[in-house]
């Protein structure tokens, strides 16, 4: 009797105690999960609120203070490394601007000693010089406008967006790039609606899209540049097409990263242009997307409607 009283309270004890264990196990888990959900929140939202513990078990609360540590030091490194970005940004904009100014007045005096000489008051081989010595600043030039442009897009938070008349614009900027199109018998092919269309949109940064877009076209197209305008109902989309040499070749994951360049271009460049135009479209929430299919190189962007908007 005595002994089958003694295996009882043992069994007794023994469940009790793997019981305790188990609960604390769970309790363990449970708290584990939790963790990781709150460390999910703080890694992926703005989630200020430190890891919380459910338990009060002297484990879990150390842990969570050394977690709610590491986080708070994590983040005041990530606020420095943007104020810093910010900063590298806005010098790396002025350093551009005055490297630009210099250059823009070389080739200023360049055209005028240009536009002064006469013929018989030169040589033909100092000309010769002269015409190389305005050909590289013209490319100094507009690489520093470039580059000019992306750093100071880096260094502004965000754009002021306005209604903005894209048919016009449009217009403006084909009347601009016809003369370099017609040297080089190139076919323009446009097909714009004949009606007033807004888009949502600051007026330079879509200028200098549609500058760079006709430009990267100008630049490849064999025989034809199409530009084909089509409206939606919340969005107007604008596709420029051109053909391509045979030898030409993209590889379209790499056609809006900077400095690259397909095969088969024709003429100077800095490969910034179609860069230039993804970081303006992002600037604006436009779609821009480019595709090399059959011997035809083409790019569409898709701009909000400023109707739509309204």
């Amino acid at each position: 009797m005595n002994e089958t009283l003694i295996i009882s309270i043992a069994l007794i004890i023994t469940t009790i105690t793997a019981l305790v264990f188990i609960r604390k196990y769970f309790m363990q888990k449970s708290e584990m999960i939790s963790f990781r959900k709150q460390l999910n929140k703080i890694r992926t939202t703005d989630r200020e609120q430190p890891l919380m513990v459910a338990s009060f078990g002297a484990p879990s609360i150390e842990l969570a203070k050394e977690i709610n540590a590491l986080t708070a030091d994590l983040k005041k490194l990530a606020m420095e490394a943007t104020e810093n970005e910010k900063k590298m940004k806005i010098v790396m904009a002025g350093v551009s601007h005055d490297f630009r100014t210099p250059l823009t007045s070389a080739d200023g005096y360049l055209q005028m000693i240009d536009n002064t000489l006469t013929d018989s008051e030169v040589s033909e081989e100092l000309r010769e010089y002269l015409d190389i010595v305005k050909e590289k600043v013209s490319y100094l030039k507009k690489m520093s406008d470039e580059f000019f442009e992306v750093s100071y897009l880096e260094a502004v938070d965000k754009a002021i967006l306005g209604a903005v008349r894209f048919d016009t614009v449009l217009s403006n900027v084909m009347l601009s790039a016809y003369n370099s199109i017609s040297e080089k018998n190139l076919l323009m092919k446009p097909e714009i609606p004949e009606e007033k269309l807004l888009v949502l949109a600051d007026e330079h940064y879509l200028t200098r899209i549609l500058e760079n877009l006709f430009s990267n076209a100008e630049k490849y197209a064999v025989s034809y540049i199409s530009v084909n305008v089509s409206t939606e109902k919340d969005n107007i989309r604008l596709k420029v097409e051109n053909d391509v040499s045979v030898n030409t070749n993209f590889e379209e994951t790499h056609i809006f990263d900077p400095f690259y360049r397909g095969t088969g271009r024709s003429g100077p460049g800095t490969g910034l242009g179609l860069y230039i135009c993804k970081e303006l479209a992002d600037f604006m929430n436009y779609s821009i997307n480019g595709h090399l299919d059959k011997g035809v190189f083409s790019i569409e962007l898709i701009m909000p409607a400023a109707e739509a908007l309204a």
